[in-house]
């Protein structure tokens, strides 16, 4: 099973190498992705998918805008793991 740090390192790794004019790679896992992160909705989009598919997760619609940091994407990727 995945952990919050496993998951929290991949999105970091999306980030920068999907999205490198976008990424701060100095954001700490408690801040805002759109807004300290530096990415926009459509990135955070596409952070969530890859996630989901290489997790093995599936987060309802409802869930998607609680990921608002790495630590609570990271959280909503393990609650919705499918088993």
């Amino acid at each position: 099973m995945a952990t919050a740090e496993e998951i929290k390192a991949r999105a970091r790794e999306i980030m920068a190498q999907d999205l490198p004019e976008d990424y701060n790679p100095d954001l700490k896992d408690d801040e805002q992705l759109i807004t300290e992160g530096g990415v926009d909705s459509l990135g955070f989009v596409h952070v969530l998918t890859k996630l989901e598919g290489e997790f093995g997760a599936h987060v309802p619609d409802e869930e998607w805008w609680d990921a608002k940091s790495l630590d609570a994407l990271a959280e909503v990727i393990l609650r919705n793991i499918q088993e």
